[in-house]
This record gives C-alpha cells, sequence and structure tokens, in this order.
C-alpha cells in the first residue's frame, strides 16, 4: 500500500488546481474550469466541505472534497443516513492516471473518513464507467440511479 498524503488546500493551490481543471480529462466530468475554480475559492472557508491535494512522496497530484450529503439539498443523495460524507475527486496530474493511484488514494481517504463517520457516497454519472469501476476498486457499491438537480443521471454509490 503506498503512502498517500492528504493536505487541505491553501490560496497558493490555486494555480495548480485552475491547471488541473483546464485539463481535458478533467474538463470532461467536472465542466467549465473557470466555475469550479470559483466554486473552490467560495468554499475555502465553509467549514462543513473537507477540500485536500492528494500527495505522494510530498508531490501532489490529485484534489478530493467530502461534505455532509444533507448541507447542500442534493436530491440523489436525500435518503442517506445523516453523518454520511459525500465524496468527489479527481487526478490531475497525467501522471499518475492508469496506476492504481484514484482507487488507492480514495481507498486511504475513506479509512480516516469511516473513523468518524457512518457511510460515505459517491454520484458518478451512469457513462463514466471508468470512475464508477475505481469506486468500486476503493470498495463502494452500487445503491442505485438517481437523478441530479439538473436532471443528470447518477449512480450512487455508497461504502459502509
Amino acid at each position: 500500500m503506498r503512502n498517500y498524503g492528504f493536505r487541505p488546500i491553501t490560496a497558493d493551490d490555486l494555480p495548480l488546481l485552475s491547471n488541473w481543471l483546464n485539463l481535458a480529462h478533467v474538463r470532461a466530468w467536472w465542466g467549465d474550469a473557470d466555475r469550479q475554480l470559483a466554486l473552490i475559492k467560495q468554499d475555502m472557508n465553509n467549514d462543513q466541505i473537507d477540500m485536500r491535494l492528494v500527495e505522494l512522496v510530498g508531490r501532489p497530484f490529485a484534489y478530493i472534497h467530502d461534505h455532509d450529503v444533507h448541507a447542500f439539498q442534493m436530491p440523489h443523495f436525500a435518503d442517506l443516513p445523516p453523518g454520511t460524507r459525500a465524496v468527489d475527486t479527481f487526478v490531475g496530474d497525467v501522471a499518475y492516471q492508469g496506476q492504481g493511484h484514484a482507487a488507492g488514494y480514495i481507498d486511504a481517504r475513506l479509512r480516516d473518513l469511516r473513523l468518524s463517520y457512518p457511510m460515505a457516497a459517491v454520484a458518478p454519472s451512469t457513462t463514466d464507467t471508468r470512475t464508477i469501476a475505481i469506486y468500486a476498486q476503493a470498495g463502494f457499491r452500487k445503491r442505485r440511479l438517481a437523478s441530479t438537480r439538473d436532471g443528470k443521471l447518477v449512480q450512487v454509490m455508497t461504502h459502509l
């Protein structure tokens, strides 16, 4: 098992996050980079969201955040128990893709989260089969299909 580090993001990380958000493989699922960066900036001081860079041997290569599933009234998470954490992530540095890092660091982060929270949940697009497979490797199980507020179909998955 690799020794992944998770450090809170700071304003100094915004240029790196901007670069990653502008990469085609991130933009394909996260959408407009400027909008996403604005949301990250807005939420940096929000105690309800824990935003971190993932590092390996001190080198950041991915972004991960989590928050209470009921904090933002997301209908696809409405049936989940209180205290459940919603997780979202991406590998920014392409040099770390295809080597098992995503499943590895997600699993490591979930082990930490599960010490304090009863469940974690993700909701990748149903068409993002690669991400669904990565979440399954990290211990998530398919729960159901659901629609988001904007009508997108997602695969709700939970980690018990």
